[in-house]
């Protein structure tokens, strides 16, 4: 009987575990695209105005902030100056093995589209470029909001009545 109730405990806490961290990952692609916008609105600056080199732009950008987001900029950076054979675009591309990082297919598409053009042409279209990703960006942000709206609820109930599911049938 008491085997039954702690076994019964144990699916419920990992079938409502699974749900609440998948309504996690939900929540957490939006406020990731903010910080994502932020960090590329500032290396347009450090691009455009200040004239600094791609690594510095890229550790700059971060404006000392912690996360995943600023993690992908500092390894990206960290990548441009060990290996400066690398074009930032590879080195995007290695530096999205961050854990914990959330993004999905089209906000990777944008940033390898941004480290293809990144140091491939001159400071304008540079800045044309990253307006170009930034508005994109934006639209990806109302998208996934939304999306963590609908999903993130949804998700936690699921877990959690799932599990009851499983435990109702098993006992």
């Amino acid at each position: 009987m008491w085997l039954k109730l702690v076994g019964s405990l144990f699916i419920i806490i990992a079938g409502s575990l699974l749900g609440f961290n998948v309504a996690a990952r939900y929540a957490e692609r939006p406020r990731q695209i903010r910080q994502l916008i932020t960090c590329l609105a500032s290396l347009k600056a450090y691009i455009s105005y200040a004239a600094i080199p791609l690594p510095e732009a890229l550790i700059a950008c971060t404006g000392g902030a912690k996360g995943v987001i600023s993690d992908f900029f500092l390894k990206t950076a960290a990548i441009l100056t060990k290996c400066g054979w690398l074009t930032p675009q590879e080195a995007m591309e290695q530096a999205l093995q961050v854990p914990g990082l959330v993004l999905e297919k089209a906000e990777v598409e944008l940033l390898a589209v941004l480290g293809a053009n990144l140091g491939a042409v001159d400071r304008i279209e540079q800045e044309k470029y990253l307006n170009m990703i930034h508005e994109q960006l934006q639209q990806l942000e109302i998208e996934a909001a939304q999306l963590s709206a609908r999903n993130s609820k949804m998700y936690r109930y699921l877990g959690i009545c799932g599990s009851l599911t499983i435990v109702i049938l098993l006992v």
